[in-house]
């Protein structure tokens, strides 16, 4: 089967290892130089990425965070809870033996009426008979080949700094709507320091902070949010293009991984109805509680929000011992039947139902 994949990040790249190895024709299409830049992504990960996809990227190790609300702060810590990764080294990583021509600027895709497809990218069309939409927030495949899709795109600001810290084992995360903010340390006296929003926001960050060391790199990215089709005839998509992310954090390199591993096991059953099912099963809950969570989260007074901190701040042991960095719902299950929890969130899911 010839496939086409339209997209050079990790997830893309990593579908179209697992069906180049099943003996599928794959050929990958990326409208950058180069595989792995520019970085969109704070490249913070949870363990289960690191252990399914190898340590060769990683450059630091993460053990604890330091939460700020206003003035107040908790301090979380779990060692080796999260790793830092290059990126670049990371995405390049899966692209080994892969047919990938860079530059090439896909503006369509199109069904070619003999079941197969039409992919233009810069004067040069591709014949498929799979198109993989790995496109990002903003996916030419999602738009041009009509897939539903319910997503929200936030903007966010990310700077590379050269910043001594107290811990370079510890990420620092501020509480700020509707998102957090936060500073990485990557090692080495470097530091990701990052906010949603535009780089007004990013400077008050830094500002409040205390960090002030001099820019080596920017980038602007754009985060999904929300549910899109998967599979649309004989096109699919996968990460970003399908919103494949956390809805409270915006990570999505662990969801985006898992979900090619589902796409590649349905294109070997023959059925592509079998990878949005199993990815439904995987991770389907888990995003609906994240959405629900976040509408919540957006809609909340600063009163109420700083009596959820208080809640969380009392059960910090509980946190540190059963939160799970990939499954935010485990916050939940933490908490439920907390009254305290319960009298500040009731009136709020109450309003979302009726």
């Amino acid at each position: 089967m010839r496939v086409v994949t339209v997209g050079a990040g990790p997830c893309g790249l990593y579908a179209s290892r697992l069906l180049s190895g099943l003996g599928h024709e794959v050929t990958v299409l990326e409208e950058h130089p180069s595989v792995g830049r520019p970085v969109q992504c704070a490249g913070l990960v949870g363990t289960p990425v690191v252990e399914r996809f190898g340590r060769e990227a990683v450059i630091n190790t993460i053990d604890s965070a330091l939460i700020r609300l206003g003035t107040r702060s908790l301090e979380l810590h779990r060692p080796g809870v999260a790793h830092v990764l290059d990126r670049t080294r990371f995405d390049a990583s899966f692209a080994s033996g892969l047919d990938i021509a860079t530059s090439s600027h896909v503006t369509g895709v199109r069904a070619a009426g003999d079941g197969t497809y039409r992919v233009d990218a810069g004067g040069t069309v591709h014949e498929a008979d799979l198109v993989i939409g790995a496109d990002g927030p903003r996916s030419v495949v999602r738009k041009s080949m009509g897939f539903s899709a319910e997503v929200r795109q936030y903007t966010a600001c990310q700077e590379r700094i050269v910043q001594d810290v107290p811990d370079e084992h510890r990420v620092l995360v501020e509480v700020c709507r509707p998102f957090f903010s936060w500073a990485i340390p990557e090692g080495g006296g470097i530091l990701r320091v990052g906010a949603f929003g535009r780089q007004r926001d990013l400077d008050a960050f830094k500002e409040h902070a205390g960090l002030s060391g001099g820019v080596i790199e920017r980038t602007v990215a754009c985060v999904p949010v929300g549910k899109a089709q998967l599979v649309r005839g004989g096109a699919v998509l996968v990460g970003d293009a399908a919103a494949q992310t956390k809805p409270l954090s915006g990570g999505g390199i662990y969801y985006g991984m898992c979900a090619a591993e589902f796409l590649a096991s349905a294109v070997e059953a023959e059925d592509l109805s079998l990878y949005p099912a199993a990815w439904q099963r995987a991770f389907g809950r888990e995003v609906s509680f994240g959405l629900a969570a976040r509408r919540i989260y957006e809609r909340m007074s600063p009163h109420d929000l700083s009596r959820v901190f208080d809640v969380l701040c009392e059960n910090k042991d509980r946190i540190e011992d059963e939160a799970d960095f990939d499954r935010h719902s485990s916050l939940a299950r933490l908490f439920i039947g907390n009254p305290r929890l319960f009298a500040v969130l009731g009136r709020y899911l109450f309003s979302m139902f009726s």
